[in-house]
C-alpha cells in the first residue's frame, strides 16, 4: 500500500514537472515572460551588490531618457489607436503617457542641466518623478473606471445590430480603420533597416 501512494506521488510530481516544461515551450511565455525576465533578473543581482554598478548623473540622464522615448513610443500607440478606433480608453490612456513622458522631459532636461546645483535637485528630481507618476496612474484609474466594462461581451453586443434578421450580426458604427497595410510593413521595414544599419 506505501509503495503505491509513494507510486503516484512520483507521478503526480512527474506530470507537474511536465506542466512546467510545457512552458518552455510556449512561444509567448518566452517571449514575454522568459526573454525580459533575464534583464530585470541581471539589474536586480546588479542593483542588491552596491559596489557592482555604480551610477552616477549621467547614468541617471540617459535612464530617463530612455524612459521618456518609452513613454513617448507608448503614447504614441494609444493616440493612433484612439484616433483609428474611436477608442475613448486608448485616448485616456495616451493622454497619460503623453504628459507623463513630458513631465520625464522636464525632468530630464533640468536635471542634466542643473548637475552642479544639488540643493535645487534634491527636491527637484523627486517631485517631478512623483507627478509623473501620480499623473499616469490617475489616468490610468479614469480610464479603467469609466471606460472600460467589467464584461466585454456587453461592448460588443451592444454594437451588434439588432435589426439584423437573417443572422449575419452585422457591426454597427464599428470605425474603419484608416491605415494602408502596405504603406505600414514598408514604412516599417525602412524604419527597421535604418535602426539596425546605421
Amino acid at each position: 500500500m506505501g509503495y503505491l501512494l509513494f507510486d503516484q506521488y512520483l507521478y503526480s510530481c512527474f506530470q507537474k514537472s511536465l506542466r512546467i516544461l510545457d512552458l518552455f515551450s510556449n512561444k509567448r511565455f518566452i517571449t514575454y515572460t522568459l526573454i525580459p525576465a533575464i534583464p530585470l533578473f541581471l539589474f536586480t543581482v546588479m542593483a542588491v551588490d552596491p559596489y557592482l554598478w555604480i551610477g552616477s548623473e549621467i547614468h541617471h540622464f540617459y535612464i530617463e531618457l530612455f524612459a521618456v522615448i518609452f513613454s513617448g513610443v507608448i503614447a504614441f500607440y494609444y493616440n493612433l489607436h484612439a484616433r483609428n478606433l474611436n477608442d475613448k480608453f486608448s485616448l485616456v490612456i495616451g493622454i497619460g503617457f503623453s504628459v507623463s513622458g513630458l513631465i520625464d522631459l522636464l525632468h530630464v532636461a533640468v536635471s542634466y542641466s542643473l548637475m552642479e546645483n544639488s540643493d535645487f535637485l534634491n527636491d527637484f528630481i523627486p517631485q517631478t518623478w512623483f507627478a509623473g507618476r501620480i499623473f499616469l496612474s490617475s489616468m490610468l484609474l479614469v480610464a479603467i473606471a469609466k471606460y472600460s466594462s467589467p464584461f466585454p461581451e456587453d461592448l460588443v453586443s451592444s454594437k451588434i445590430d439588432p435589426s439584423d434578421t437573417q443572422g449575419n450580426k452585422i457591426v454597427r458604427n464599428s470605425p474603419t480603420l484608416n491605415i494602408d497595410q502596405k504603406k505600414l510593413t514598408k514604412s516599417f521595414k525602412n524604419i527597421s533597416y535604418y535602426i539596425l544599419y546605421s
